[in-house]
């Protein structure tokens, strides 16, 4: 039982991060990135060098999602990220149900039970990584 009840704050930090997709180039690591919400925005002529998707549990903030794709375009060599998107979705749900059985002393079984359904909502953040020309 000690062994299970130490896996519990592994398992909630983990649950804490976000799960970062990455598909492109690769550069040698830079310092300083940029954060873009429209390609218009960006005044340097620059190349998309990959696409990025974050997904995370719906309790990871929004903020530590992008903190989380924005060390990995550092270490891709992105110069900016352009932030593309934000989706929620319900990603499962989970029910648990509880039942009882009582025997009266006449000899009749009477079972009660009852059900809770949770959602599972996770969210997705997608980005482009761009490299200055």
């Amino acid at each position: 039982m000690k062994r299970m009840i130490a896996w519990i704050p592994l398992l909630l930090l983990a649950g804490a991060c976000a799960h970062v997709d990455y598909v492109g180039k690769s550069y040698p690591p830079t310092t300083k990135v940029e954060v873009f919400f429209s390609e218009q925005d960006v005044v340097e002529p620059y190349e998309i060098m990959g696409r990025v998707v974050a997904t995370a549990n719906d309790m990871v903030s929004s903020e530590k999602i992008q903190d989380q794709i924005m060390e990995k375009a550092q270490k891709k060599g992105a110069d900016a990220v352009v932030i593309t998107g934000l989706e929620r979705y319900k990603s499962g749900e989970t029910t648990n149900y509880r039942e009882t059985t009582k025997e009266k002393k006449s000899g009749v079984t009477t079972t009660s039970g009852g059900s809770t359904t949770q959602s599972e909502n996770e969210k997705a953040v997608t980005a482009l990584f761009l490299k200055y020309k």
